[in-house]
């Protein structure tokens, strides 16, 4: 009971430091300190704080270091769990894909509200169907049960590479959003934020595993939480002058109604949509026989280049068509990605709905079976991602592991439900402070997100008028969220706010995640089969090295490719439903099931989701001359590979399980 006080009482020194501390600096801005400092002081006073509680909890002991001690309680444990959860794609991502696409969808592609309802459901099954008998086993891993419970090597070294392949996806999806928040506020390149963030990661999660993880959670959960309560009721009280969130949400949406209809009447914005459909149709064209096209639009330049510099023209005018991809690109698949690129934005911002349901929708359609099928994805990807499995073991008892996952749900809500709100009032001041505005007119705001080095907002004068249209913006949705405090004219200090929120978010999982990655490499596929022998401190060396080389090469690989945030970790969470869900409740449920069941759930699973994915990628159908309407099943989007993955799996699982049931 007095750990527990005292544990208590440091969650709530870091509360009122972060409190004390935001104060003080919402003074030093009123006094003119520059955006700068303020954002500075958040990123340095973020990594610091979470490479100290890493400094201070370090240990070579290994049940500390791989799962704790077994010793935290619900309440911490549920912390911990929830920032482990409260990913990048989350925190910074879900309020985009809200604005984006709506709560429902735009009718051929699932909405914003699949995201809420999965995520949140799948706590619901894992807390129901595996934390406590996952707890009861005292395994350390999620392929150390495996392993144990159908006593085979084979399930442990299947299980280990699966929870390898899944981690790996979801952890450069995190350290790129880490590099997006590290550069942000510290003005320096996204490369450098990658690494400069990497050193919090591993002065934390390299000195002392899982036991400074968790307690470094439980500090972001406060974080995280905090900052989103903060910015939500700040955006509520700036636009509605109170600050009930969800009253102001509900409130936005009932005066945007007018607002809506008349975008979606007005010509300009038909004319608008009506070039881009034929822009579309162009892309099309060009991406049918590439060489042809490339051809013709190097001639077409090389004439318009002729006429200018005969007519004298500006070099600004001759720098423009200079910069033409067709001109620039040699190399026909370098320019195949560039259209392929534009033609997916194209296509986006033709299906996004002006409010937060497109208008004609109704009955079933394709967005509603992908708004389904990604829902089932989500549940029960949630419940069998490792590194959220894997905090079953750290809690005391098989009872505290369920009530921390009632915890962490409490906190998720929190920030799905402040999320939701901002988008909505986000949503608000788009369409009514810049739709309709000119171009040479635009709101501040707007400006300074569309001048950013790493830019927020694009906008694009399809047909011509001057006016911004709704289908003219494309707002970057994968971290939007940075912009909100801009776009709502907060003070700078919530812009650092959020960012350490975000920071938070993505640190902790990718704590998480490297953890899972390392421990599976050292624990499941070196010590358990190659060489058993070996000694605790032996081990937790080993297991430190090989987390310092799996986030040296995330880094590298996050740094230098353009990730899609959302998208990585939606793959991420089918694969592991895929994986993992079936052998899971097959093994816990079932007594029939056996090694041969397991091996072939497993095996099955993953490699129908994987090659749904992988057969659905733009750059594959380009190399393959293949469109999705040869590669889609059902016409859902590769992102639900789960939904036929998980019934392989099962199916696959109880065939071979009975066909290898030894005869009585």
């Amino acid at each position: 009971m007095k750990h527990l006080r005292w544990h208590w009482r440091l969650v709530a020194a870091g509360l009122l430091a972060l409190v004390v501390s935001s104060l003080a600096l919402w003074l030093a801005d009123m006094l003119g300190v520059s955006k700068a400092w303020i954002n500075g002081f958040f990123l340095v006073a973020s990594i610091v704080g979470y490479a100290s509680i890493g400094i201070v909890c370090r240990t070579g002991n290994a049940q500390e270091y791989y799962v704790a001690g077994r010793r935290i309680s619900a309440p911490f444990n549920g912390m911990a769990t929830a920032a482990d959860w409260m990913s990048a794609a989350s925190f910074i991502g879900l309020t985009g894909l809200l604005l984006a696409e709506g709560f429902v969808g735009d009718g051929q592609h699932a909405g914003g509200l699949a995201y809420v309802l999965g995520w949140s459901g799948g706590f619901c099954l894992l807390g129901l169907l595996f934390a406590a008998k996952l707890n009861a086993s005292q395994a350390i891993t999620l392929p150390d049960f495996l392993g144990q419970r159908f006593q085979s090597l084979t399930v442990r070294w299947l299980a280990a590479w699966g929870a390898i392949v899944c981690s790996s996806i979801y952890l450069v999806a995190q350290i790129y959003g880490i590099g997006l928040v590290a550069s942000m506020l510290s003005g320096l390149t996204f490369e450098l934020g990658v690494f400069l963030a990497l050193g919090g990661i591993l002065m934390c999660s390299f000195l002392g595993g899982m036991r400074a993880i968790t307690w470094t959670q439980v500090v972001q959960s406060v974080v995280i939480v905090f900052s989103m309560l903060a910015l939500a009721v700040a955006v509520s009280w700036k636009t509605h002058g109170h600050p009930f969130v969800a009253v102001a949400a509900s409130q936005s949406i009932q005066a945007m109604q007018q607002r809506v209809q008349e975008i979606e009447a007005d010509p300009a914005e038909r004319a608008t949509r009506e070039e881009i459909a034929l822009r579309v149709r162009e892309l099309n064209a060009k991406i049918a026989d590439p060489q042809t096209a490339r051809l013709q639009d190097r001639q077409a330049i090389a004439h318009d280049l002729a006429q200018a510099k005969t007519n004298n023209a500006s070099m600004r005018d001759i720098q423009r068509l200079e910069a033409s991809p067709a001109w620039r690109e040699t190399d026909p698949d370098s320019l195949m990605k560039i259209w392929l690129n534009e033609r997916e934005q194209l296509v986006q911002a033709l299906d996004r709905p002006v409010g937060f349901q497109a208008s004609g929708m109704y009955g079933f359609n394709p967005g509603w079976f992908n708004s389904v099928a990604l829902v089932i994805c989500f549940m029960l990807g949630t419940a069998a991602l490792p590194h959220i499995l894997v905090r079953s073991y750290t809690a005391a008892s098989p009872a505290e592991a369920e009530k921390s996952i009632v915890w962490a749900l409490s906190m998720i809500v929190i920030v799905y439900l402040c999320a939701s709100a901002l988008a909505v009032l986000m949503k608000s001041y788009l369409l009514t402070d810049l739709v309709g505005a000119h171009f040479d007119q635009l709101p501040d705001w707007a400006e300074r997100l569309r001048m950013r080095k790493m830019a927020l907002l694009s906008l694009n004068d399809y047909n011509g008028d001057g006016i911004v249209q709704f289908a003219d913006i494309r707002l970057f949705s994968d971290y939007v969220m940075l912009a909100v405090p801009e776009i709502a004219r907060l003070s700078p200090v919530f812009v650092g706010l959020i960012a350490a929120g975000a920071l938070a978010a993505a640190l902790s999982t990718a704590d998480g995640l490297l953890l899972t990655i390392s421990n599976a490499f050292a624990e499941d596929l070196y010590f358990q089969t190659v060489s058993p022998q070996t000694t605790p401190l032996s081990r937790v060396m080993l297991s430190k090295i090989l987390l310092m080389v799996v986030a040296l090469v995330a880094a590298w690989f996050a740094a230098n490719r353009q990730i899609h945030i959302l998208f990585w970790v939606t793959c991420a969470f089918s694969m592991a439903a895929s994986t993992f869900f079936p052998v899971l409740l097959l093994g816990l449920y079932w007594p029939g099931m056996n090694r041969e069941g397991a091996i072939a759930a497993m095996l099955s699973g993953f490699s129908v989701a994987m090659l749904y994915i992988v057969s659905n990628h733009p750059w594959v159908q380009a190399q393959f001359h293949l469109s999705p309407s040869d590669t889609l099943w059902l016409g859902l989007d590769p992102t639900c590979a789960g939904v036929f993955g998980v019934p392989v799996g099962f199916a696959m699982g109880y065939v071979f399980s009975r066909i290898h049931t030894p005869k009585k």
